[in-house]
């Protein structure tokens, strides 16, 4: 069985990109975007999924697939998951000496259960075939680049110009891009440009973008805060110390945004925005 080209969606500025280029055949035409919908992405990214979906139907785009069987919302009120096993963390604050907790949401929210659905297009089959999973990291985030963590997957970068099996990087011929550049490819097309997509309670947001949810989407800003208070107090899951959302180790609620900072201060590594 020949392999596919799969579009891990993130509906943020490059994975849209590259959805929009491979629609329109600017690249290689992808087999289909995956979106895994972890619960609770803000209601601007959920407005241009819908926008999209639309662009997709009026221009023979590629066929959209939304996952949304997890619940990392749900879950963090619950302080379990979905099926009542083990509590995953997000990579919020603890107080003292200001640490974070080790990222596991994005594995087990994103990255997993886009996995299991190419199994699933794929029929079930016992091996899978050597399959490109498109990700959107442009050149100015090279160093978000990574291995792959499966025999049968590779993480395929178009705008870095590289692809990666679980032992090495190699170079593909395609047209590298730095977000900057992206940003004109939207306007050139006359496309409108997602916000940076993220679950409303990430804590890799910036004090600008909370400040801008605060006031444009005061409902998804309150969910932010009932996730900041339902984390606070996790002993019972063995972290001694409090947890915030907000580095300053204070309840969301009651941060002093700073409209100015407008980037995160510490670099977030992982495929989350995509």
């Amino acid at each position: 069985m020949e392999g596919m080209n799969i579009l891990s969606l993130g509906l943020g500025v490059q994975s849209t990109a590259l959805y929009y280029m491979s629609s329109m055949g600017e690249l290689p035409r992808c087999d289909y975007a995956i979106f895994a919908d972890p619960g609770h992405e803000k209601t601007e990214t959920m407005n241009y999924l819908r926008y999209l979906k639309d662009w997709q139907k009026k221009n023979n785009g590629i066929p959209i697939i939304v996952l949304n069987g997890k619940n990392l919302y749900e879950d963090l009120l619950n302080q379990t998951n979905s099926t009542g096993q083990r509590f995953v963390s997000i990579p919020a604050f603890t107080g003292g000496s200001i640490g974070m907790l080790r990222r596991q949401c994005t594995t087990e929210y994103k990255i997993n259960p886009i996995n299991k659905e190419i199994r699933r297009i794929y029929n079930g089959v016992g091996r899978l075939p050597k399959t490109n999973v498109w990700i959107g990291i442009s050149l100015d985030e090279h160093d978000r680049m990574h291995l792959s963590k499966k025999a049968w997957r590779f993480n395929y970068y178009p705008f870095c110009g590289y692809k990666t099996d679980r032992k090495n990087a190699e170079k593909i011929n395609t047209e590298t891009m730095y977000r900057t550049e992206i940003m004109e490819w939207y306007n050139k097309h006359g496309l409108p440009i997602p916000v940076k997509s993220s679950c409303v309670f990430c804590p890799y947001q910036s004090d600008n973008a909370y400040l801008r949810m605060k006031r444009s989407y005061p409902e998804d800003f309150a969910d932010a805060c009932n996730v900041d208070e339902a984390i606070r107090d996790s002993s019972k899951k063995g972290i001694k110390q409090q947890i915030f959302l907000h580095r300053s180790c204070k309840p969301l609620k009651n941060v002093q945004f700073d409209e100015l900072q407008t980037e995160w201060m510490d670099n977030c590594t992982d495929g989350c925005h995509i």
